[in-house]
């Protein structure tokens, strides 16, 4: 049952009424990740606030199985591929409603930044729900985001004040209101500017000191959510969010050339509402419905051509509804149902716009999930129907798509702190239009890229008499095999890939987490926290290639992390290490296409004061790269060494 649309409630009633109120207890329930039939990882409001991270896109970082492409600078685009399939394969769900990306297929997670957000949720294959939207099961994996709008009990403000090296400043503010038993609202905004100019070595120029150039960046974001309770199995939600950035594209460092003028403007707004209701004890609707306008600038005035420059100029518009039904057989048995459709517009308007296909595409998606719970043994199934067509106004449309792809996962409780469980899964993801219609780059005869995935894990999860008070370890071998893998490499700027079809990639790889949890000693709290994994991604197109079964880009044999945090009473400090050995930007192994290996260590220290009045005061430092590192993640891309962040947080609950 939820109440206010997001969070399920505990009620809380004494037995004596005249002597004791009614309670109302607002949370959201963590998931076990050592119950789930799939791989989980997740990161909570007071984890991520104890990591180094500015948006979505840093915190990540600290998941197994996760590369991000990260071109350098808080401006910089970041995307996130999970076991080296892509980042066109992982779906990103923010407050129940999936994000849409038609023209380039991949979500920059810099945009979301975690002042807003409560928890992080990263599952391979699909979530832990059995009443998602039908989008929700066509990825290899899905990071859910929720943001902390909707806990609200009563009328609270938070106001941040942050700033750092390279010019960085970012205020934002965080108001929430409950106006009534069944009406609460929030409003954020936030505005984040940086130069961005962090100095590096120049490998070529005998290690001289350069600096970054066109790394600047200007953001305004505002996000307003509503929820409505019509009663507590009815209930309402809206949330509108705009975001309005203006970059420069930091290109790359290619001998001694570190110039580019390259700009990017991004304007991205949508509004999603959504209709949950429990009809019965066994059954459940639930209905979304989304708008988004995406518009994207980007100019080079340095462009060689008769012109004189070169610019884009381009208009995403999603329309996207949603339907799911579940309903419980029994204690052991649930099946539900959901439909989704969704068309996307792409349309250019700039100067060299004459022959752009200017694309529509209708997406139907149907699937069938059922799920199984009965002594020892979980599992779930499900199979998704997809239908995609398309229309342009010039040129040759992409190939009409009419797939089926199934999916089945279970758990087996071998002893009380022991599972194992396992997943198969086929999907595929259709070509975006930037794959398809992109000038000299796109390709209508581009065929989806499909993908089987083959995991085989176990969970351990235990309560210890010892000094680490519990251990929670989870292991996971996989195996996906891609067909038909579209692989998009960036050439000299950010906005602009090189498509290539590499045919056929076998993944194979192994994913470990380890979290502790020590006993508390004289008021000091100490957790740890590590994840490692490896992979061999290998090309097997073509035998006779020089590039057979060699590692494909930008994927490293071995990656991982590690954390630790210690709290004592008011103070918090944390130490958080990133590791990534080396890789190569193309197939070649040779010299030139190297991306060494990489380390960095960040420090977090924080205080908090709290006054009688219930209000909150928080100071951060943020140390990172302490040890000054210079390491590219994409090579001629060099990332930020030392630098630091200071934060004032005050919040106030008795307004």
């Amino acid at each position: 049952i939820f109440i206010i649309g997001f969070f399920t409630p505990v009620m809380l009633c004494a037995q004596q009424k005249d002597t004791l109120p009614e309670v109302k207890v607002f949370g959201q329930e963590a998931v076990d990740i050592s119950k789930t039939t799939v791989p989980v990882q997740q990161l909570n409001k007071k984890e991520l606030a104890q990591i180094n991270s500015l948006s979505v896109a840093d915190a990540v970082k600290y998941f197994s199985g996760v590369l991000i492409k990260d071109y350098g600078g808080i401006g910089g685009l970041k995307t996130i591929s999970v076991r080296s399939l892509g980042a066109n394969h992982t779906g990103v769900m923010y407050d129940g409603m999936m994000v849409g990306d038609a023209q380039g297929g991949q979500i920059d997670l810099g945009r979301f930044s975690l002042d807003n957000i409560e928890s992080i949720q990263l599952s391979v294959s699909r979530p832990e729900n059995n009443l998602l939207p039908a989008r929700a099961y066509a990825n290899g994996a899905v990071l859910s985001l929720t943001s902390g709008n909707h806990n609200i009990q009563k009328r609270s403000l938070a106001i941040k004040l942050k700033g750092g090296s390279f010019g960085f400043f970012n205020p934002s503010f965080l108001i929430k209101d409950r106006v009534s038993k069944r009406f609460s609202h929030s409003l954020s905004a936030e505005y984040q500017t940086a130069e961005g100019d962090y100095p590096y070595k120049n490998y070529v120029a005998a290690n001289a000191d350069s600096k970054r150039l066109n790394s600047d960046i200007k953001t305004y974001k505002a996000e307003y959510d509503a929820a409505y309770s019509i009663n507590d199995s009815n209930s309402l939600k809206l949330k509108l969010y705009y975001c309005n950035s203006k970059r420069g594209l930091p290109g790359a460092v290619i001998f001694y050339n570190n110039f580019s003028n390259q700009r990017l403007d991004n304007e991205l707004f949508f509004s999603q509402a959504s209709w949950r209701k429990s009809i019965s004890a066994k059954s459940r609707i639930l209905f979304n419905a989304k708008f988004t306008k995406d518009y994207k600038y980007y100019i080079d005035p340095s462009y060689l051509n008769t012109a004189g420059k070169l610019e884009n100029e381009f208009h995403q518009q999603e329309i996207y509804f949603s339907g799911a039904y579940s309903y419980k057989f029994s204690k052991a048995l649930a099946v539900s149902y959901s439909s989704d459709y969704f068309n996307s517009k792409l349309k250019r308007t700039d100067m060299f716009a004459a022959d752009f296909a200017n694309p529509e595409r209708n997406n139907f998606l149907n699937n069938i999930a059922i799920d199984f719970s009965k002594g020892k043994l979980n599992a779930n199934a499900n199979i998704l129907h997809t239908f995609l067509n398309e229309k342009v106004q010039n040129g040759t449309t992409g190939r009409k798509l009419n797939e089926f792809t199934p999916a089945v996962a279970a758990s087996y409780h071998i002893s009380a702190p022991l599972y194992v469980r396992a997943f198969y899964k086929r999907i595929f993801r259709a070509p975006s239009f930037d794959d398809l219609y992109f000038a000299n780059v796109g390709n209508t005869a581009l065929r989806p890229e499909f993908v089987n995935q083959y995991n085989l894990g176990f969970t351990y999860n235990k309560k210890l008499p010892s000094i680490v008070e519990s251990l929670t370890i989870t292991t996971d071998a996989y195996y996906n095999n891609v067909k038909d893998k579209i692989l998009a490499v960036p050439r000299q700027n950010l906005f602009q890939w090189t498509m290539l079809n590499i045919g056929k990639v076998e993944i194979k790889g192994i994913d470990v987490n380890i979290l502790s949890r020590w006993k508390q000693w004289n008021a000091i709290l100490f957790t740890t926290r590590l994840s490692y994994t490896y992979q061999d991604a290998k090309d097997v197109s073509n035998p006779s290639s020089p590039l057979y079964k060699k590692q494909i880009p930008y994927t490293p044999e071995h990656s991982g992390a590690v954390g630790m945090n210690i709290g004592y009473k008011n103070f918090d400090f944390s130490y958080n290490v990133l590791l990534s050995s080396y890789r190569y930007r193309l197939g070649d192994q040779i010299p030139e296409n190297l991306a060494k290996e990489w380390a960095t260590q960040d420090i977090t220290l924080s205080y908090t004061l709290k006054s009688k009045a219930k209000n909150n005061y928080r100071i951060t430092v943020e140390l990172n790269n302490i040890f000054n590192r210079q390491y590219e993640v994409i090579k001629q891309y060099p990332m930020p060494r030392f630098n630091y962040r200071i934060g004032i947080i005050a919040t106030f609950n008795q307004l």
